[in-house]
């Protein structure tokens, strides 16, 4: 049964890799008060509020674009290891993602207090709390 399931998980993720046009979800809440995260393999998920951001869908797409570019395990592995190693604040995969968007150069690597302060190409005062 493992094997079935993980030969369906490689065919999902073999299509999703060049799924361009990855299905977007618009929900009330997100999880850990995040206002967007993709799910490889799933979609995109952004919260309502930033519903017409085309700013921050960019930055979401990136990480798609990340995904397609290094896989499911390539992919998560190494965001997780840029995540341990830097900080969500120095992740590379964030910054490409930052500079995507059009952040500022200093919200590229603060970008914390931007998305708290309104600086930011998204508003969330209670982002990664």
């Amino acid at each position: 049964m493992g094997g079935v399931i993980l030969g369906i998980s490689f065919i999902l993720n073999e299509y999703q890799k060049k799924n361009d046009n990855p299905k977007v979800y618009y929900k009330k809440h997100l999880l850990f008060g995040y206002n967007g995260f993709i799910i490889p393999m799933v979609g995109v998920f952004i919260k309502k509020t930033e519903l017409g951001n085309k700013d921050f869908l960019t930055h979401e797409m990136t990480h798609w674009r990340q995904y397609q570019k290094e896989g499911l395990f390539g992919f998560l592995f190494g965001y997780c290891k840029e995540a341990i190693n830097k900080g969500y604040e120095h992740n590379k995969y964030e910054i490409e993602a930052r500079v995507k968007s059009g952040e500022s150069v200093y919200c590229q690597t603060h970008y914390c207090e931007c998305v708290k302060n309104g600086m930011a190409k998204a508003y969330n005062p209670d982002f990664r709390k």
